[in-house]
């Protein structure tokens, strides 16, 4: 088996369950930092960064950085370091003539508590790391605040016969204890088997070029390395969306990891692992239906907001691979109910059968330019995804040998698509209307307007026609399709949703399209997608420039793994 080379500057360094990683920032001109910096993915956001890592006797030198999934290396002229991650809390630093100098990123204070032991408490993370160094010079010093005091957070590390040996754990709750002693041969070597035993549960890579087989490779790191231990109001081992970054789980990213775990080889481990991550916000699920809008389980479960219902969607296309027990339908088909009605039953402002959305973030569209003339917004999306969570629920009545549930479903989501082309549908495109005064942009420029694409062949013929006529002629770049018409005068190449390409909706499209019987754009738009994410962007990121295909915000991000191996998958790209 070839190893997997990881730069880690495009995808966090970590292991599956574990909650810490390791990075490397770029600057604007790609030019990689003297540091690198060790993440509590326990944290999210600016918090996640705990530590730098820097190297040399005096100063920091720049040094060369290579990694496959079991180890990652340092060196330059005067020494080499490996580190990798030891367990669920703990990287290990092997250094083999380097200096190391440990710096806290965030307000804290440090103790020496034996000979070779420290504790460094970080106050703004509310996080606690235990520090074990066998064998190396160690102390603790600096920085200094504001009125003289040494807070002692900064841990200086010189060789001790040539070299340095030494351990951080990151605890929410308490110090954790460091098992000595500490084998780097033999914990490397477990690390690698459980990366090779997950690597044969991809798919075969036969008839795809080199090159595209090694960023499947790479990809597939990307997915294992982000999973998390089961903990907190995680029940199962889940797949963060990032473990730079965005370290959390929102309510519709997780479909799409669902999606990608359900090819694994092994098929029963494939649907077990696939459904652990489909029914992630489930557990977390209202009396009334609403999924929370994310959860992290050590630091908050985020409420107020929410996430769109393409839930129906996915577990549709998970039918389209899997047998399902009796039991296991009823039990998603409460869940799937009760999130459709508390769409239509509670987000409905106006009464008039056409749910809205209250802002931007509840659309997963947070900024789009659809949203500038108002919340409460009844976007064309949202009925659509309704008229496919209706017809899951009619398909999973159906497998239970429940008629009547089945023809009452059915008819909801007949009833929901007349109302809906009736009251969103201009002749020539779908309108965005606000709740109430049903004020609307007469030329919409956000590719959210085209998103009823994902109804497929569910939509009358004429107007899906007109629907991917303007997708191509409008939003379609050599990318893949931006989220804003590139022509307009909102378009923004940073902009969030205001401009680049996201994965997510990338793949709705996609999956739409080819329902709809126009495979040839959906195969079009995949093979730019993946081209896009293996050649220009040279990771998976959160979203990419539309123009360049350069990877914006957060790197190694989940979603776009998954869509990357979905499309790869099924078109061949």
């Amino acid at each position: 088996m070839n190893a997997t080379k990881i730069d880690i500057t495009h995808i966090p360094f970590s292991r599956y369950g574990a909650y810490v990683a390791v990075t490397r920032d770029e600057n604007r001109e790609g030019k990689a930092a003297k540091e690198l910096i060790i993440q509590s993915v326990r944290r999210r956001f600016q918090e996640s960064p705990l530590f730098s890592l820097a190297f040399g006797k005096d100063e920091d030198e720049d040094f060369s950085c290579s990694a496959v999934p079991e180890v990652l290396t340092v060196e330059n002229a005067n020494g080499r370091v490996q580190i990798y991650i030891r367990d669920d809390d703990t990287v290990v630093i092997d250094s083999r003539g380097l200096d190391i100098r440990l710096k806290q990123l965030h307000w804290g204070y440090g103790a020496q508590k034996g000979e070779r032991s420290f504790h460094v408490m970080t106050g703004t993370c509310s996080l606690i790391s235990s520090i074990e160094v066998p064998v190396g010079h160690a102390a603790l010093d600096g920085p200094i605040d504001n009125i003289g005091r040494n807070r002692r957070t900064d841990l200086s590390v010189s060789c001790e016969d040539g070299r340095i040996l030494m351990a951080v754990s990151v605890s929410p709750k308490e110090p954790k204890d460091i098992a000595l002693p500490i084998l780097p041969d033999e914990d490397i070597t477990a690390v690698r088997k459980e990366w090779e035993s997950f690597m044969t549960l991809m798919p075969p890579e036969d008839g795809h070029d080199p090159k595209t087989a090694e960023f499947a490779g790479v990809t597939w790191y990307n997915l294992w390395s982000c999973f998390v231990r089961a903990q907190g109001c995680y029940p199962n081992d889940t797949m963060l969306m990032a473990k730079k970054v965005m370290t959390s789980t929102w309510s519709w990213d997780h479909c799409f990891n669902a999606l990608a775990m359900a090819h694994l080889s092994d098929g029963e481990k494939a649907k077990k692992t696939a459904m652990n991550q489909f029914s992630a916000p489930f557990f977390l699920q209202t009396d009334l239906g609403v999924l929370p809008d994310m959860w992290n389980p050590d630091l908050e479960t985020r409420w107020g907001t929410t996430k769109p219902p393409i839930h129906g969607w996915c577990f549709g296309k998970l039918m389209d691979r899997f047998d399902f027990t009796a039991e296991e339908l009823k039990t998603v088909y409460v869940w799937l109910k009760k999130w459709t009605e508390w769409w239509t039953e509670r987000s409905d402002t106006d009464h008039d059968g056409i749910p809205d959305y209250p802002q931007g973030c509840d659309s997963g569209w947070d900024n789009s330019t659809l949203f500038d003339i108002g919340f409460f917004l009844e976007s064309p999306d949202l009925p659509a995804f309704l008229i496919l969570q209706m017809r899951t629920l009619m398909r999973i009545a159906e497998k239970l040998g429940e008629t009547e549930k089945a023809e009452y479903w059915l008819q909801r989501s007949d009833a929901l698509m007349r109302s809906f082309l009736e009251h969103s549908w201009d002749g020539e495109r779908f309108v965005a209307k606000l709740s109430g005064t049903h004020e609307y942009e007469e030329h919409p420029t956000s590719l959210l307007s085209l998103m009823p694409l994902v109804l497929g062949d569910l939509l009358p013929k004429d107007i899906f026609g007109k629907l991917a006529e303007r997708l191509e002629r409008d939003f379609l770049t050599d990318n893949g399709p931006a989220t804003e018409m590139p022509s307009g005068k909102k378009y923004d190449p940073d902009g969030y949703w205001r401009g680049p390409i996201w994965a997510p909706t990338t793949y709705l499209i996609v999956d739409g399209l080819r329902r709809g019987g126009l495979d040839e754009l959906a195969k079009t738009i995949s093979e730019r997608y993946c081209a896009m994410s293996s050649s220009k962007a040279k990771g998976n990121y959160e979203n990419f420039d539309a123009l360049t295909g350069l990877g914006r915000r957060a790197p190694g991000y989940t979603w776009a793994a998954s869509v990357y191996m979905l499309l790869h998958w099924e078109y061949g790209c």
